[in-house]
Order: C-alpha cells, then sequence, then structure tokens
C-alpha cells in the first residue's frame, strides 16, 4: 500500500506541479502506518482512513486516499462485531458523499459513487467469505476438542471400571485365599511337636499376613474413594474390625525391611549372601525401589531357577545411581562359557516388565540374562537429588 501511494504521487507530480505534496505525502504515510493496527483497532483505522481520504477529495489532489479505506473495511468485517461494522460501513458512507455534495456534480450521486459501492460491495463479500471459513474452522477446532475431551472420559470411566473389577477379583479370590491360609497356619501353630515344622508354619503364616496387607492396599489403590470419603481413607480389604489383617502395617518397604526378606529366602534352603558398598542414601523412595527390586528378583530365582543353591546380592552406592546386582548359581539350558544376550524385557514375565516400567518412570535400567554360573539381574536407579 505504502508502495501504491508513491507511485500515485509520482504520477501527479509528473502531470504537473501539486500544492502541499509534501503534506499530502506525509498523510498517505501516516495512512499507511494506521493500516498496521487494523487487526486490534479496526473500526478506529478504518475512520482515520476515511477522513483522510475525505479531506484530499475536498481539499487535496482528488482519490488519493480511497484504496486504504477499503483495505481498513475488509479487516473491520473480518474481526469486528456487528454494531462495529455497521458504524463503519456509514462512517465509509458519509466520507464518500460529504465531499461531493458541496461541488454540485451535473450527473446524480449515485452515478458517482457507483464504483465506490461496487468494490465496497466485493470488499465485504471477501471479508465475509473469509470469517465465515475462519468460524467455521474454529468451530471443527471446538468440536475435535469437545470429542477428544469425551473419549478420555470414556476411557476413563472404562479404566475405573476396569480396575474396580481387578480390585473385586483380589478380594474374592486372592484375599479370601490367604485369609484362610492365615486361619489354618495359626490353627497348626504350636501343634506339630517339631520345631522345624512350627517355625515353617509361622513363616507361612507371616508371609500370607504380608500377602494379605499388599493385596489389601492393591485393592485400595485400585478402587476409587466413595463420594464424601476423606483422602487416604481405607476401604478395601482387611479394613473391618476383627479381620485377619486389620492390625497389619501398611507402610511401604525400605532399607529395614531387606534383612528380613533375606531371612525368608535362606529358610527355604538357599544360601543368600548381601554386599553393600558406599553410603547408603537415607531417602524412603529409593529404599522402596531397592526392596522392590531384590525382591522381585529372589522371587524369580525361587519360581524360576533350577538347581539354585546360592544367591548373591550387591548394592553399589555411588553417587549419583545405587546399581543392583542379584546372581544366582541356576542351572541353565545352555552353555555358560559365554555370556548370553539380555533378555527382551518386553517378552519377560509381567514383574520383570512392570519393575522395568516402574525404573523407568524414575530415569533408571533393568537389565536380566544368563550369566556365567548362572543368572544375573542388574539394575540402576538414580539418586532423586540427581534425577
Amino acid at each position: 500500500m505504502g508502495l501504491f501511494e508513491l507511485i500515485v504521487l509520482a504520477h501527479m507530480l509528473a502531470a504537473g506541479s501539486l500544492p502541499g505534496a509534501r503534506m499530502w505525502a506525509a498523510l498517505s504515510g501516516l495512512v499507511v502506518l494506521a493500516l498496521l493496527a487494523r487487526r486490534r483497532w479496526p473500526l478506529a483505522v478504518l475512520i482515520l482512513a476515511t477522513v483522510a481520504s475525505a479531506a484530499a477529495e475536498m481539499w487535496g489532489p482528488g482519490a488519493i486516499l480511497n484504496l486504504p479505506p477499503l483495505v481498513a473495511l475488509y479487516s473491520l468485517f473480518v474481526s469486528a462485531e456487528s454494531i462495529q461494522r455497521l458504524i463503519g460501513a456509514l462512517v465509509l458512507l458519509a466520507g464518500w458523499v460529504l465531499p461531493l455534495v458541496p461541488r454540485g456534480l451535473s450527473y446524480p450521486l449515485t452515478t458517482r459513487l457507483t464504483p465506490y459501492i461496487f468494490f465496497s460491495v466485493a470488499v465485504i463479500a471477501a471479508a465475509t467469505i473469509s470469517r465465515a471459513r475462519r468460524e467455521a474452522l474454529e468451530h471443527g477446532d471446538a468440536q475435535l476438542t469437545a470429542q477428544a475431551a469425551e473419549h478420555r472420559l470414556t476411557a476413563q470411566r472404562d479404566v475405573a471400571r476396569r480396575q474396580a473389577q481387578v480390585a473385586g477379583e483380589l478380594h474374592d479370590s486372592v484375599g479370601h485365599d490367604l485369609t484362610a491360609i492365615i486361619a489354618l497356619s495359626e490353627g497348626l501353630a504350636g501343634t506339630t511337636g517339631r520345631d522345624d515344622v512350627d517355625e515353617a508354619i509361622a513363616l507361612i503364616n507371616t508371609l500370607a499376613r504380608d500377602g494379605l496387607a499388599d493385596t489389601r492396599h492393591a485393592v485400595d489403590a485400585l478402587r476409587p474413594e466413595p463420594p464424601g470419603a476423606a483422602p487416604g481413607t481405607v476401604t478395601g480389604l482387611g479394613s473391618q474390625p476383627g479381620s485377619a489383617s486389620a492390625n497389619i502395617g501398611g507402610a511401604p518397604r525400605g532399607w529395614e525391611e531387606l534383612s528380613g526378606l533375606l531371612d525368608t529366602t535362606r529358610r527355604t534352603g538357599i544360601a543368600v549372601a548381601l554386599t553393600e558398598t558406599g553410603h547408603r542414601p537415607a531417602n524412603g523412595e529409593l529404599g522402596t525401589l531397592v526392596y522392590t527390586v531384590v525382591r522381585e528378583a529372589l522371587t524369580n530365582v525361587m519360581r524360576h531357577a533350577v538347581g539354585v543353591t546360592r544367591i548373591v546380592i550387591s548394592l553399589d552406592h555411588a553417587d549419583p545411581h545405587t546399581r543392583i546386582t542379584v546372581s544366582d548359581d541356576g542351572q541353565l539350558t545352555q552353555s555358560a562359557d559365554t555370556e548370553a544376550p539380555l533378555v527382551d524385557l518386553q517378552d519377560a514375565g509381567h514383574g520383570i516388565a512392570h519393575l522395568a516400567e516402574v525404573l523407568g518412570e524414575v530415569g533408571g535400567t533393568l537389565s536380566a540374562g544368563p550369566a556365567p554360573g548362572g543368572w544375573r539381574l542388574q539394575a540402576l536407579i538414580p539418586h532423586p537429588e540427581a534425577a
């Protein structure tokens, strides 16, 4: 638009002298610069451009500034409200009519205004199409957003239903079985007359109680809180007075429970050794992760290893992470002369795969696979301060 106005002024100057050429050039530049603000203040810019155009028609070189008002009119009809559009159209019409009346045209006024009206209608039509297209796109985006929100709510509802179903299954099946084991083991306590058998029965009772506590808290985590319940209220398995697990603590296990975990494994006849180097971080969450990794490793050894006689666990606390290595001497189905590739965790059991996901959430890693002389699991857990 600035280049166009310069060309028009240059053409008029070439045709002859132009009184006040500098003033009209400055006014043209002001109007062109005002168009930069047409999206923010469309009505104000249209009024300014119309007044400048009318001034040029009445006291200046004529139709030198007739095009900028049309540009401002387009922006007004694209973005402004109805009342502003109406005011803008009336102001533009007045800017065209008022300079023509004092001249006393010899032909009808409508004939003189026809070109202005034609171009204005074309501009308004183009602006209306652009506005309708933009509103259609915004409406489509709003619909997509609403559909996405609806899909998320539906997925959350399905997940909640599934969690409630799983919680019910845990409560009805696993909880019932563990409660029965606790009751039976308590009934057998002290009746055999053999210390080793009584010790095994006591261990069964302890393990069943621990499993029942874990099941209870898993059910509590899966079940949605009832309306009006305070956060953290226990509503799941074992929360009724007098139940077998009513007095069982549910605090997360950590550093202090490692020795008990190893003792439990030793009672199955497997030798377990623990080595620890470095300064143990006094962090409860890290201790819980270490306990979880060691427990899963020991569980896999007792469940899957063949002929295992010893397990070696090493904890290396070297900033900024703790490295856990669990090795056993279980028999391998392949030659152990060289170390075999690690197991694909995607194809591993639920416990290992879930453990890898848990460690991945905190920036840790997990690997497991055959090693010379048996099997080895390694985990690397970053310290919370480093993470």
